[in-house]
């Protein structure tokens, strides 16, 4: 095994490990996939929450950094800022910058790629997508468009399109990705496709697995329950009532048939939803029907929703459910969502784009983002107004919104214990003034 790794470091190719088993070298997407993905329109809930985690994450803003030698201004390869996650990476990058040690890239290539990543949808449109497609599926597959080696586009495809993974046990040059679009085979090689997904523990190697998987049976039971209220209004096969009328045999089919027709006619259809029917002669009456009332359809659906909306980790109060709401809470909700919810899938996108794209710049460029999560701006009131003295004018100013103004500047009372930076000079007394003559008495004296 030893002998294995030596030989993988010196350069030589590198051979199956013999954990590679069939089934991975075509790995075909699950037949849930489109189903998953026709749900983002077919079933609104599910949809509402995907779009709010999907517009939380688009919002975020990336930022690319260069690690250098603060004397030489070499570029250095800094791997463990590399590893670090979200605020960790954030503080270093900035005590970095502060002292020469890291440089930020405001026009680097990939950050252009980001923003303008093919010519028919935005930055937003790709970073809501990706989002999109990792929540219902757990999969994410991009086209990487390439001039000289350099990524210039990057197409998404939708995770049903992928047909094959690459085959584990052949050499990386040899491993391709088989993908179908416009009733055509395409096969690209691995370098070529950018692949994310949220790990399947049962499959790690294989397909991914996505959120909404788990979600099957409570997003269904949910939309049974839509489609059956919306039945119940066009009285559908199961009858609300039997009607049993003495006298009436089977063999009198033509007043059968126009019984038949008379009830679809005055009783069919939602507007005559409900209607009492009166005649004559002796019948007999049976209710099939569950009221709506004794089957709490309101009380299981809200259940659902709430359900669906806790293993998205989205607060209520983001999709507008403020019943049992405040102020405080609407603010938390916001940091609870960027916590919970934006800042994973975050990194989950920066691991992804720096590993597969940013080593193709040769550059060394490291790639962050600005934290999604708000200011407390009631914390950052509260400390201010205990000193006010150790904030400036023009600090109190941004803080209530306003621009820095002219006439007020520096800070506007010293701090307890500090003394002013020059001595403060003694007024002249004026002439003829009974300072002036306290003055020259002292002199005479």
């Amino acid at each position: 095994m030893l002998d294995k790794v030596r030989a993988v470091l010196r350069g030589g190719k590198r051979k199956g490990t013999g954990l590679e088993l069939s089934r991975w070298t075509s790995a075909p997407p699950r037949r849930e996939v489109p189903a998953l993905l026709a749900s983002y329109a077919e079933m609104p809930w599910l949809g509402a929450i995907v779009d709010t985690v999907g517009d939380a994450f688009a919002d975020v803003t990336w930022r690319a950094f260069q690690r250098r030698d603060p004397v030489t201004q070499k570029s250095l390869v800094d791997i463990s800022l590399r590893r670090a996650g979200g605020d960790v990476r954030r503080e270093r990058l900035k005590a970095l910058v502060n002292v020469a040690g890291a440089v930020e890239l405001i026009d680097h290539p990939l950050l252009r790629l980001l923003a303008d990543p093919n010519d028919y949808m935005t930055g937003r449109d790709f970073a809501k997508l990706f989002c999109t497609h990792y929540d219902l599926t757990g999969e994410f597959f991009a086209v990487v468009e390439e001039v000289a080696g350099v990524p210039v586009g990057l197409w998404p495809v939708p995770p049903d399109c992928v047909l094959a993974l690459p085959d584990l046990s052949k050499p990386k040059p040899e491993r391709t990705f088989t993908i179908t679009a416009g009733g055509r085979l395409f096969t690209l090689p691995a370098p070529s496709v950018l692949y994310v997904k949220r790990l399947n523990p049962a499959d790690p190697l294989g397909r991914g697995i996505g959120i909404a998987y788990a979600l099957g049976d409570e997003v269904d039971t949910d939309e049974h329950a839509a489609r059956y209220t919306k039945n119940a209004f066009y009285n559908n096969m199961l009858p609300g009532a039997v009607i049993s009328i003495e006298g009436f045999s089977e063999s009198q089919a033509g007043p059968a048939k126009a019984f038949k027709e008379s009830l679809a006619r005055e009783y069919g259809g939602p507007a005559n939803a409900g209607r009492v029917m009166i005649t004559s002669g002796r019948t007999t009456f049976a209710r099939l029907d569950t009221p709506f009332k004794d089957m709490q359809l309101i009380d299981l659906r809200r259940f659902l929703m709430d359900f669906v909306r806790m293993v998205y980790r989205v607060p209520p109060e983001i999709v507008g459910d403020v019943t049992n709401s405040n102020k405080a809470t609407s603010y938390a909700a916001r940091e609870h969502l960027a916590e919970q919810a934006t800042k994973p899938r975050a990194e989950v996108f920066l691991a992804a784009m720096q590993k597969h794209l940013a080593p193709r710049f040769q550059d060394d460029v490291i790639l962050s983002y600005d934290s999604p999560v708000p200011a407390d701006r009631e914390h950052r009131l509260r400390v201010m107004g205990t000193l006010p003295s150790a904030f400036t004018f023009d600090e109190w100013r941004t803080e209530a919104g306003f621009k820095p103004h002219p006439e007020r500047q520096g800070f506007a009372e010293l701090l307890p214990g500090q003394k002013p930076s020059k001595p403060q000079e003694t007024p002249t007394p004026a002439a003829g003034s009974s300072a002036e003559a306290n003055t020259e008495a002292a002199k005479n004296d």
